[in-house]
């Protein structure tokens, strides 16, 4: 199964539909791993919002085609039963279950598309399609809430070209953060993921490729210290935009929460953003059921650079409210 960029797409017969569509995005703004996909998957259950899914993604040539001819549920239950016969029921990287309305990052289609999964002047033509079919195919009057973290260091970009944007920062402790983003390259390294194969032709090219599959395995393996520190810098550099330019919007525009506090209990963290977007919830929610809490043992190569990161990242550790203790510099 594979994503088709053609002139003969079904939906390009339909896309006179799409002018004078409007939508009011809602970017949920965090770097890889660090809670993104449990927030946008939390949120998106209040049914307050549209969103970009997997089946918009996977099919994004005919979605306007199949929702205008009655279609689409027939193509997300042909997509369901693909995805029974061919993948597991999570993503292995977390808990989350794949299906074709599992939240996902609008950055995949900018990537298959064009190679940076970023917003750029490039790809924006690109991703403003894809926002206006998915409103008209979902509530017209809805928010639109998105999700890519390769945007974290991309906000003040954004802000220029939709300046009615609003924004919801989630931040997590630097070192629990860097340990995922390791081990889950590392799992997806390990054996191929038909899901992300589907998602993203560079992973699925990785594969065909065993020379560079190997070199990518040795790149994330324990026998060298190179992608841990260049995990590090570019974590660190993610901070330090965010504070060099997070006074440029104002409070009516953005909202930053923890991860750790979403966790640990949900229902304020997600009351305080709804209450921000100036929307209601519409029924009660038991929040606590998307949190499946694990143990976190830091990887071996993360443990001795705990006192690097701690220093590389100390403004921003006091802007989250991250303590000494909670860095592990308490002695």
């Amino acid at each position: 199964m594979k994503m088709r960029d053609t002139n003969f797409d079904p939906d390009n017969q339909y896309l006179n539909k799409l002018e004078g569509i409007n939508f009011q995005p809602i970017f949920i703004m965090g770097v890889q791993r660090s809670g993104t996909s449990i927030l946008y998957k939390i949120l998106t259950a209040t049914q307050l919002f549209n969103q970009v899914t997997a089946y918009h993604l996977i099919k994004y040539p005919e979605i306007l085609h199949n929702h205008i001819n009655n279609k689409e549920q027939n193509v997300k239950k042909d997509l369901a039963d693909y995805f029974k016969q061919h993948f597991q029921s999570d993503r292995g990287i977390d808990s989350l279950n794949i299906t074709p309305d599992f939240p996902e990052e609008y950055g995949f289609l900018l990537g298959q598309k064009t190679e940076q999964a970023r917003l750029t002047p490039k790809n924006l033509p690109i991703f403003v399609e894809l926002c206006k079919k998915i409103q008209f195919i979902s509530d017209s009057n809805g928010p639109l809430l998105l999700k890519n973290p390769w945007d974290f260091s991309n906000f003040t970009y954004i802000k220029q070209v939709f300046p009615n944007a609003k924004f919801i920062f989630i931040h997590r402790n630097p070192l629990k953060t860097l340990n995922s983003q390791i081990k889950a390259m590392r799992y997806l390294l390990k054996n191929k993921s038909n899901y992300m194969a589907l998602l993203s032709p560079g992973y699925n090219h990785i594969f065909n490729n065993k020379l560079q599959l190997t070199y990518y395995r040795f790149l994330y393996s324990s026998n060298t210290p190179l992608r841990v520190n260049s995990a590090i810098k570019t974590l660190t550099e993610n901070a330090d935009y965010f504070l060099k330019n997070i006074e440029l919007l104002n409070e009516e525009e953005y909202i930053c929460v923890r991860y750790e506090d979403m966790c640990k209990d949900p229902e304020p963290t997600i009351s305080k953003i709804i209450e921000f977007l100036g929307l209601k919830i519409k029924s009660n929610i038991p929040y606590c059921d998307f949190i499946k809490t694990r143990e976190t043992i830091l990887l071996k190569e993360i443990q001795i650079r705990k006192l690097i990161i701690f220093k590389k990242m100390k403004a921003y550790l006091s802007y989250c409210g991250y303590s000494e203790k909670d860095m592990g510099q308490d002695g």
